[in-house]
């Protein structure tokens, strides 16, 4: 038995959701659908979500996955069992939360463009926290939580100006960012605090710098400049009892070894209890590509084969309107035919039906030959996969399916 990854893998040539003890191929949860389908492993999740959980397991945390990542019902009630909460960024996103059975208390709400509606709603819902992101917002919220009489719990998000060294589109917490706010925002916030004392409770910090992050240095310089702004809050009397360090943990796109991200896992939790030791709040975190990248694929049928003087197309019925990590970011996925062919590996572009020459999902690969018809798997895709999906071209969007190693799906 070959591994491809902790989810997905080869035996006797065909690829295999779960592990070696419990498994059954992918070909016979979507071979009789007449559309492309993402295939998720909940048990990988639940993996990743254990590691995690253990890796902060000395400190008062909660996790609050970033569902953006991954919205699908059946992943949020999934790591809602096993304690999880959400981090959200939309109210589209809070009503899914609440729908999959996630207790308001365990959903926090991000974002830079909240409107007067999606804050009267998580008010009216009573979750956790609000990040706030500019003075505005804040006043916002003030005026809402007024008019409803209620309290809101907020988070001031620092942008703590550093680069993590990411793709430019993924960067959150750079000077040039629109994301957070940095110390000269400080006065003003003060101010409004000062104003609507009734109606703001301020409990704590919030950061996040990007996503694809592997640099565990930069990670903890931001955090180290967020606890400096938190202290001089906490000085000023205000009870801050909450510190939330964020997410963007990464995942090598380019490889099956899945062993480093579990390292990188431990060493973030022991890094984030060493930094705020002593702080006497509740360590929140934001993981979400970590978790459940490697844990989906999509699945779509090759249509045709076309070769030309300068290239071979695998032609599919799914492409950048599915999967458009590849067109936005110039991302790397791994292609796993769910058959492995005989005779002599060929070189192909693996293009989709869009008519754009941006629609490809991977380029100049090397495959066991690909026949019309033949099943594909396009690997790690489990993240900003179908959460970013499109029916461009007035294509509908792919299927979704969760499994666990007993072959249930929901």
């Amino acid at each position: 038995m070959k591994g491809v990854s902790v989810a997905f893998f080869y035996s006797d040539g065909t690829l295999h959701v779960g592990d070696a003890r419990a498994s059954v191929t992918v070909d016979s949860i979507v071979g009789a659908l007449d559309r492309p389908a993402y295939v998720y492993d909940l048990d990988d999740i639940a993996l990743r979500f254990h590691a995690m959980n253990n890796a902060f397991a000395s400190a008062r945390h909660t996790i609050h996955y970033a569902m953006k990542a991954n919205s699908n019902a059946a992943i949020l009630r999934h790591l809602c069992a096993l304690g999880a909460g959400v981090d959200t960024v939309s109210g589209g996103e809070i009503a899914r939360a609440l729908a999959a059975g996630v207790p308001a208390d365990r959903i926090i709400f991000s974002g830079v463009a909240k409107t007067h509606q999606e804050i009267q709603s998580a008010l009216e819902a009573r979750i956790k926290q609000i990040n706030v992101e500019s003075p505005q917002e804040l006043q916002r919220i003030a005026d809402i939580a007024r008019q409803l009489g209620v309290v809101a719990d907020v988070a001031f998000r620092l942008n703590p100006n550093v680069n993590p060294k990411t793709h430019p589109y993924i960067t959150t917490g750079f000077r040039d960012n629109k994301f957070g706010m940095d110390e000269s925002f400080m006065p003003e916030l003060r101010g409004i605090l000062a104003r609507e004392s009734k109606w703001l409770r301020l409990r704590g910090f919030t950061m996040h710098i990007g996503s694809l992050l592997f640099d565990l240095a930069v990670i903890r310089e931001a955090i180290e400049k967020t606890i400096a702004v938190h202290d001089t809050f906490k000085a000023d009397g205000h009870p801050l009892d909450r510190l939330d360090i964020g997410g963007g943990l990464g995942v090598a796109y380019d490889s099956a070894d899945t062993a480093r991200e579990f390292e990188m896992i431990a060493q973030y939790g022991r890094m984030a209890i060493d930094v705020t030791r002593g702080m006497n709040v509740e360590l929140l975190c934001e993981p979400g590509r970590i978790f459940v990248a490697r844990a989906g694929v999509l699945v779509g049928r090759v249509q045709y084969i076309k070769a030309t003087a300068q290239k071979t197309f695998a032609i599919l019925d799914t492409g950048m309107h599915h999967l458009v990590r590849p067109a936005l970011y110039g991302s790397k996925h791994r292609i796993l035919p769910l058959r492995q062919g005989a005779g002599d590996s060929m070189v192909y572009d693996i293009v989709g039906p869009i008519c754009e020459s941006s629609d490809f999902l991977a380029k100049d690969v090397s495959l066991s030959p690909l026949k019309q018809g033949d099943l594909v798997a396009i690997a790690d895709a489990g993240a900003y996969g179908f959460t970013m999906a499109s029916q461009y071209n007035s294509h509908e969007l792919p299927a979704e399916i969760a499994v666990n190693a007993s072959g249930h799906q929901s």
